[in-house]
């Protein structure tokens, strides 16, 4: 039985990527049921065969307990007033991931979190796991809705971000956490609140998890749980300088062509997992030809006038643009920084700035005015500049910068306000750098 059986009504509350496959899904597999689409904001293309609801009329349905089942599309709040009031009124919430789980009890499912690094991770682990022969299959944030896909035979991985995690119902067959850094406080709520929700993967204590020793926050957090596989550790998968080992034997991973040491310590995590399900071999080499850096993440590219410059718009937090400064360390850059308020702690990351191999600062909207009032204080041996947009950064760079500067968008802030999201962001700088 689901949870779809006895209910005559059901509502897909967002109609992203997630929002769509939930639809097709419904409709294939649950005829029976009359749909609405709920959203915020108008839909971008008609919805001729279901009912359409926006904005406080969709609000005022929900609340008012409309709907038997809800499929809540992962960007929704859990924490948004209509969801207590709906589940007052009788209304059941459900997710996408939720369904797939349920769909698929038998799957071995790897599922892969992190505030940062997991998209990486998760390509890693179908990488390597298909290159040992196996059949897996790459869903959830990755840019696949799971909802519809068949598991892998063998193994399925999903990325899940916290919004997917807040809601899970059900534990995968293995967990892994990369790290727990500040993130995503508007969904949450808190820090706290997100890193709860985000360690909810691993409430089940019979669930083996591979987890992060370089993570402090997640080692305080979670430490002392069962059923650790640690990385990062002497006695196991860790990155010493630039090489990676298994306890104190270095690893033959020439073959990788990611830059710098936080891939590595990906990597490792990688490695650490496929030893635990026996493939012993990654302790003596692994094969990663083939292997490509996703978009968006340290993605290296030439300006109109021949300079390298990186497009890492993904990097949301301020360990993040740390680890992008420490990649490309042997080299001098004009670092553009800033975007969306989360209250991002930048103390580390200003104390690295002032001995690194800087040449400039562009400070973007809005984080940006705040970074300039904490670096006034200081004097710094390169110039900061406090910008109203991208377009205009760039152009002062372009100016001003040494000319064997690379430049490096590796933001530590969101982008939302003057972009739709970081990939908006990242194609905006790499056309603004080409034009």
């Amino acid at each position: 039985m689901t949870i779809f059986d006895d209910k005559r009504t059901a509502a897909i509350w967002g109609f992203g990527r997630e929002g769509r496959a939930a639809l097709d899904y419904l409709k294939q597999r649950h005829p029976h049921l009359a749909i609405t689409i709920l959203n915020d904001t108008p839909l971008l293309e008609a919805q001729n065969d279901v009912r359409v609801l926006i904005g406080a009329e969709a609000s005022k349905a929900l609340a008012g307990g409309a709907f038997d089942v809800v499929v809540k599309s992962p960007g929704i709040s859990l924490y948004r007033s209509e969801i207590a009031s709906a589940k007052a009124a009788g209304t059941r919430f459900t997710s996408g991931v939720n369904l797939w789980f349920a769909d698929n009890p038998q799957a071995h499912t790897i599922a892969v979190t992190g505030t940062k690094g997991k998209s990486t991770l998760a390509r890693l682990l179908h990488h390597m796991l298909t290159h040992a022969g196996r059949d897996v299959s790459l869903i959830g944030n990755v840019g696949i809705a799971a909802l519809g896909q068949a598991p892998g035979r063998d193994h399925t991985v999903l990325e899940l971000s916290s919004y997917q995690i807040a809601d899970l119902e059900a534990s995968p067959s293995i967990a892994l956490v990369t790290n727990l850094y500040v993130d995503h406080t508007p969904w949450h709520g808190s820090v706290a609140q997100y890193h709860h929700d985000k360690l909810r993967l691993l409430a089940n204590p019979r669930t083996p998890a591979v987890l992060n020793a370089n993570s402090e926050k997640l080692v305080a957090a979670v430490g002392a749980r069962e059923n650790i596989i640690w990385y990062g550790r002497e006695d196991g998968f860790h990155v010493r300088g630039s090489e990676l080992y298994w306890q104190s034997s270095p690893i033959d991973a020439s073959s990788f062509p990611l830059r710098g040491s936080h891939n590595l310590e990906n990597l490792a995590g990688a490695c650490a997992l496929l030893d635990h399900i026996g493939l012993h071999d990654v302790r003596a080499r692994v094969d990663l030809s083939g292997f490509a850096q996703l978009r968006h993440r340290l993605e290296e590219f030439t300006s109109a006038d021949g300079r390298i410059c990186v497009n890492d718009s993904i990097s949301t937090v301020p360990e993040a643009t740390l680890v992008a400064l420490r990649a490309y360390a042997d080299r001098k850059i004009t670092l553009f920084l800033g975007g969306a308020d989360r209250g991002q702690d930048h103390a580390q990351l200003l104390n690295y700035l002032g001995a690194a191999n800087i040449a400039g600062v562009i400070l973007l909207p809005d984080t940006g005015t705040r970074i300039a009032q904490e670096m006034a204080a200081r004097q710094w041996p390169f110039v900061v500049t406090v910008v109203k947009n991208l377009a205009e950064g760039v152009a002062i760079a372009q100016k001003q910068a040494p000319a064997d500067s690379v430049f490096l968008l590796s933001p530590a802030a969101p982008s939302f306000g003057q972009f739709r999201d970081f990939e908006e962001r990242g194609d905006k700088f790499i056309a603004l750098c080409k034009s």
